[in-house]
């Protein structure tokens, strides 16, 4: 007899279902078992914080959606949506063989696998998997969604703020004439004091820190959350290669 397919187990609000909870979806699916997902209900919603929790979807419509998306991406596996109205829901139940977690509830897994242990359960089988960025580098996340500032494939509705430090200044048109390709709106702003950059970085969306695109040099890229440094430049690169040949590879 062949090995029983493994049976997985997730769960989240999945508010305003987006490319993040599709990764975490077709991760659950691999098992080849029956995958069960708690929907965190309206209460559970209400009881816990969470940032900018105004315009959650209703359970109702979040499980609509859900479903609809599973039918049309996996209409041969078996899944099971059940209320979730607790921290743990059927992870810690018998049957079940793995979790799927992003990398931001990877604690939570921990705390699954403890109460477990605790009712005298094997541990599960934790898979992480990675947080989809948008098209500026950020994660997809369904607060950004709600506040208008990406779609749920990450692609950006607000104008992102891009800061240039480039040296020398007058070259900040060659990198804002290449990122204009990406960012059709954004705001850009070249001539800024180092002090603001180094004490407020999170007020722009993007920095650009870059020598002259025309001469061999590295180009660095900063968000908020991450420093992104692609390979050095040969000399005459034009930026709008370098730029979107880093967009691509991250």
């Amino acid at each position: 007899m062949g090995a029983r397919p493994r049976r997985t187990v997730l769960g989240g609000t999945f508010d305003h279902l987006h490319a993040g909870h599709w990764a975490l979806l077709r991760a659950a699916m691999r098992g080849g078992g029956e995958v069960a997902i708690g929907l965190t209900t309206d209460r559970y919603v209400s009881t816990h914080r969470k940032p900018a929790r105004g315009g959650i979807e209703p359970y109702e419509r979040r499980r609509h959606a859900l479903a609809r998306w599973l039918r049309r991406e996996f209409p041969r596996r078996r899944w099971r949506i059940v209320p979730l109205d607790n921290g743990f829901g059927r992870s810690v139940e018998p049957g079940f063989d793995r979790l799927v977690v992003s990398v931001e509830t990877v604690e939570g897994g921990t705390r699954v696998n403890a109460e477990r242990r605790r009712r005298k359960l094997p541990a599960l089988e934790v898979e992480t998997v990675p947080l989809v960025l948008a098209d500026d580098l950020l994660p997809v996340s369904s607060r950004r969604i709600r506040l208008g500032i990406i779609d749920r494939r990450g692609h950006r509705r607000a104008p992102i703020r891009i800061a240039l430090a480039v040296d020398p200044p007058t070259d900040a048109s060659a990198w804002r004439d290449a990122l204009r390709r990406i960012f059709p709106k954004a705001r850009f702003e070249s001539r800024l004091p180092r002090k603001i950059l180094h004490e407020r970085p999170a007020e722009f969306g993007i920095i650009v820190r870059a020598p002259t695109p025309r001469t061999a040099g590295s180009l660095r890229v900063v968000t908020p959350t991450r420093t992104f440094v692609p390979r050095r430049l040969p000399s005459g690169a034009r930026p709008s290669e370098a730029v979107a040949g880093m967009w691509r590879r991250t």
